[in-house]
């Protein structure tokens, strides 16, 4: 099979998998809204910033290495999941003594018990990711989309069912759980009946990919906080209902980011990395797939500005109105991040994981400046600082990167950012 229809069948497969899990993840939201308080989702948005924020080093970077590398002997990846798997396990004791400060520091003490729950997530991720990661390499995304489909559905269904019998936030929390087990255990699986695995571990046969990945690792880790230090802010001087609400507005306008990034980006990281030595190719294929997600998000978000009361409603309620600016201007910030988010592809596939490492420190600088003067003038006024801090940083991204990686003006990158093409969109789903 040719590449351009390896590409074709994967963005179908990731089509259907993405649409899946986002109308999951708006159905449980939805229904959970009903049955939990504010303060709830609260707690639970915390507990998703600390795990998510432990869950990029779970591997230190080995993913993007074994999708950067084209020639990986199975000794490599042996001595690779024996590494990824010691430090998944490292994370959650760093975690399980970190929670009572977590929990200290917001004067929450329930935060303990849930951190410790749901931080077994971390070493059950790390039984199953690398195998992931492997069948992503090779295109293999009719099995993936299949697995994730199959455990968000089971999640919803554990979620809802805890709620209706009065489990609180433990309904998210033992949902996530399970969807974690079943995923991750359906990967190790395959993994082990297709690839194999031996107890040989020798760490030189890692440094190549641990070099790769670190400043993958540590740019996730500066972005991670410039993306979320809204929530840990808003945590800290607001009370657990605004940032109830706050949250619930970001998750809203998440979705549609997290429905139609994916489907494109998960196919392009891999195949990018295919062209990594013919820039002419690498050039006009990520401006193509840039164009694409740009007009795809532009048009969605569009959409939700103008019906945000609408959408609010049907998901959450009346009672939740006072959150509709939000949406509204998180939107705004939303198209920008989705248009930016692309260059994560891009520095995998040419190995250039340092330039976005450094970019995010510098980020991790400026970023906190726009949100504290936002935070003085109400939630608002962070949702406002965010939309403002994209636009400032939109032509310094394209120098650092577009630019200096694929030689591309910034008259042509506004181009494949902003001149909005439905007929390459068509003739993609034609295909």
């Amino acid at each position: 099979m040719s590449i351009d229809n390896q590409i074709r069948k994967g963005l179908g497969w990731t089509t259907i998998s993405t649409v899946v899990i986002a109308v999951v993840a708006i159905v449980k939201i939805s229904v959970l809204a009903r049955f939990l308080d504010k303060s709830d989702f609260g707690l639970m948005a915390i507990v998703t910033f600390v795990i998510s924020f432990m869950e990029l080093f779970n591997d230190f970077g080995v993913s993007i290495g074994i999708l950067h590398k084209q020639d990986i002997t199975k000794r490599e990846y042996h001595s690779l999941y024996w590494v990824n798997l010691g430090i998944s396990v490292m994370l959650f004791g760093v975690l399980a003594v970190l929670s009572p400060f977590i929990a200290g520091f917001y004067d929450m003490p329930r935060l303990t018990e849930l951190l410790w729950l749901i931080g077994f997530n971390l070493v059950i991720s790390g039984i199953g990711r690398q195998f992931k990661t492997i069948e992503q390499k090779e295109l293999q995304f009719n099995y993936i989309a299949l697995v994730d489909m199959i455990g968000a559905l089971l999640s919803l269904v554990v979620a809802i069912y805890l709620a209706m019998r009065g489990y609180g936030v433990l309904s998210l929390v033992y949902s996530l759980m399970i969807q974690f087990g079943f995923v991750n255990l359906c990967y190790f699986v395959r993994g082990i009946k297709k690839y194999g695995l031996s107890f040989h571990c020798k760490i030189k046969e890692t440094i190549p990919f641990l070099k790769i990945g670190m400043y993958q690792v540590g740019g996730q880790v500066a972005n991670y906080f410039n993306r979320d230090l809204d929530v840990l802010l808003i945590g800290k001087f607001f009370s657990p209902d605004v940032l109830g609400g706050y949250s619930l507005a970001k998750q809203l306008v998440f979705r549609p980011f997290q429905l139609l990034n994916p489907i494109v980006l998960r196919v392009a990281s891999p195949v990018l990395a295919r062209f990594q030595n013919d820039i002419a190719e690498l050039r006009r294929r990520y401006l193509s797939m840039l164009n694409m997600i740009a007009t795809l998000n532009i048009v969605v978000y569009g959409l939700l500005i103008i019906f945000a009361p609408l959408a609010v409603h049907i998901l959450y309620g009346q009672e939740f109105d006072s959150i509709v600016i939000l949406v509204r201007i998180l939107s705004i910030y939303m198209i920008f991040r989705a248009i930016g988010n692309p260059v994560g592809s891009l520095v995998i596939a040419t190995g250039r994981t340092d330039l976005d490492f450094y970019w995010n420190l510098l980020l991790l600088l400026i970023m906190p400046i726009f949100i504290y003067v936002g935070s003085l003038f109400g939630i608002i006024g962070v949702t406002l600082s965010l939309v403002l801090a994209m636009i400032v940083l939109y032509i310094p991204s394209w120098k650092l990167f577009i630019s200096k990686l694929l030689d591309v003006s910034l008259m042509d990158y506004i181009r494949s950012c902003f001149v909005l093409d439905f007929k390459k969109i068509i003739h993609g789903i034609k295909s």
